[in-house]
């Protein structure tokens, strides 16, 4: 009976080790993960500038609408680590856009802007180039909205398009730095720092689209059937500008 005892207390004590070594395990796994996770480098980047549009939308009119705009508002929260990065871009861009025709349906001047929204997470595959730039690959969410107001079609004015797509980003980055040095110009004396940079290219390949449009967008042959014999070839052609 007491060998029972002393068997059953002795598995008893075995078992609780047992599990605070496991307790103890897992407490200390979290915390590394805690630390990585601190460690990681958090950037909040806000840009601000100008844009530029080329636009024919075939389904209303066949006229080529370009111009500059302003603001154009880029805003990136970026989390960096050494095999991991994730990225979410939020753009914004208005602007006037020009063509050189007006007729009783189509104005010389629209208001256009654009909205788009990126998500990305990439992985580092490998380093290339004597191991000095790193090589990320990842899967990345994007959706972009344009629309444009054309007051001459009434009810109509307010048209608009936007893709909903899923495909694959890969981007190549070259870290470098400098160290700190002190240097004096006449009687100016400056301090440089210690800096650690990088440079970075980044590229999307999309995969899947989807499109939406109002029905109520398109319009069988154009509205003015004398507008094809009234306009030049630049002004219905795009091309890169």
């Amino acid at each position: 009976m007491k060998k029972q005892i002393y068997l059953i207390f002795s598995i008893f004590l075995i078992s609780v080790f047992c599990v605070n070594i496991s307790i103890a395990g897992d407490k200390t796994k979290k915390e590394e993960k805690k630390a990585i996770r601190k460690a990681r480098d958090k950037y909040l980047v806000l840009g601000l500038g100008f844009s530029y549009s080329k636009v024919i939308d075939k389904a209303t009119s066949p006229l080529l609408y370009k111009g500059f705009g302003f603001p154009y508002v880029s805003l990136n929260y970026f989390v960096h680590s050494d095999k991991r990065i994730k990225s979410l871009e939020i753009d914004f861009a208005f602007n006037m856009l020009h063509t050189r025709t007006e007729t009783p349906w189509y104005d010389p001047q629209i208001f256009s802007g654009n909205t788009a929204i990126r998500y990305n997470i990439l992985y580092r595959i490998k380093k290339i180039y004597k191991n000095r730039i790193n090589w990320y690959v990842g899967p990345e969410f994007n959706i972009n909205n344009h629309f444009r107001v054309n007051y001459k079609y009434g009810n109509s004015a307010f048209n608009f398009d936007s893709y909903m797509g899923f495909g694959f980003a890969t981007r190549f980055e070259f870290p470098f730095s400098y160290k700190s040095k002190k240097m004096k110009i006449w009687f100016m004396k400056f301090n440089r720092r210690d800096r650690n940079l990088r440079l970075s290219w980044q590229f999307s390949m999309p995969v899947i689209n989807m499109i939406i449009r109002p029905s109520y967008v398109t319009i069988t042959n154009f509205i003015d059937p004398d507008l094809q014999a009234s306009v030049a070839g630049d002004q219905v052609s795009s091309g890169f500008f």
